[in-house]
């Protein structure tokens, strides 16, 4: 059943590359990986953390932000690397969106997604109104400057290196003097911490828009955190979903790998980059906003 399972997750990960197109936005010079931790509670209202790895591809004038192992796989070629295999399913049931950086020059292009839904949306790059301080921290071996600024009802303190010479950072975070490596909100509740830095290159490829509703920015944040925000997310996932909608669809039980686990435990696959979580944390919105 494992090596079934490796099988049909090559395949869908080779499906899903597909939605890059043949031309490049810029070149990617080095690779900045982050640990996100999002600090919530799940549905008893017990404390937990939801974790899971970050790639920012770096370029001259654009990034693109997107989960690390996909990024292993779809940008470095990664393929057959197993531990890349099963962190990249793992980390589906997050839905994680695919963002550009720069790109259009000028703007953030945001391809995000809220099942059975895909949306897309472009932004002005985000203004931060950055406060400089003279404090310092040394994040992952580069000694770092503080900064403090405000984006989408939270505010923000991000640590940047100017010895890693780029104004880019993890998410949407940028526009400083050099790269964040670390970054947390005021409520404490998320956490970006540069966990290494690889010189790797490629060409920064955009996405096909085909499939994705485009939508104005603000619409789709209200739209998302009404839903997820409900407190009815966190008892039953698919709440919203209208019954009947994945009727005509085979619908895939499946998990990262191991022994079978528990039903409650297992990814409900609709589509190569979308699934329905049987089980979720209290959602916690990065944008208020």
């Amino acid at each position: 059943m494992q090596k079934i399972l490796v099988i049909m997750m090559a395949l869908a990960l080779t499906i899903g590359a597909q939605a890059q197109t043949n031309d490049s936005i810029d070149q990617c010079q080095f690779v900045v990986v982050y640990d996100f931790v999002t600090n919530t509670t799940d549905k008893d209202g017990n404390a937990v953390k939801d974790s899971v790895q970050l790639a920012v591809m770096v370029g001259s004038h654009a990034a693109k932000c997107m989960e690390y192992n996909r990024t292993m796989m779809e940008d470095f070629g990664e393929w057959r690397n197993r531990d890349y295999q099963y962190g990249e399913w793992d980390a589906r049931k997050y839905n994680l969106p695919v963002l550009f950086i720069g790109s259009p020059e000028g703007e953030v292009s945001s391809f995000d997604k809220v099942v059975p839904n895909r949306y897309f949306y472009t932004e002005p790059l985000p203004d931060f109104g950055w406060q400089l301080t003279d404090d310092t921290l040394t994040v992952s071996g580069y000694l770092c400057q503080k900064a403090v600024g405000k984006y989408a009802g939270r505010t923000w303190t991000a640590w940047y290196s100017e010895d890693v010479a780029a104004s880019f950072g993890p998410w949407k975070l940028r526009g400083l003097p050099g790269m964040i490596l670390k970054a947390e909100d005021k409520d404490r509740i998320f956490s970006f911490v540069c966990a290494g830095l690889m010189q790797r290159t490629a060409p920064i490829k955009p996405f096909s828009k085909n499939g994705y509703t485009t939508l104005k920015r603000d619409k789709f944040i209200t739209h998302r955190n009404k839903l997820y925000c409900s407190k009815q997310y966190v008892q039953k996932p698919n709440y919203y979903i209208p019954q009947g909608t994945y009727d005509h669809l085979n619908i895939i039980e499946m998990w990262p790998g191991g022994p079978e686990p528990p039903a409650d435990e297992k990814l409900s696959v609709v589509a190569t980059d979308m699934i329905i979580p049987k089980k979720v944390n209290k959602y916690q919105p990065l944008e208020l906003k």
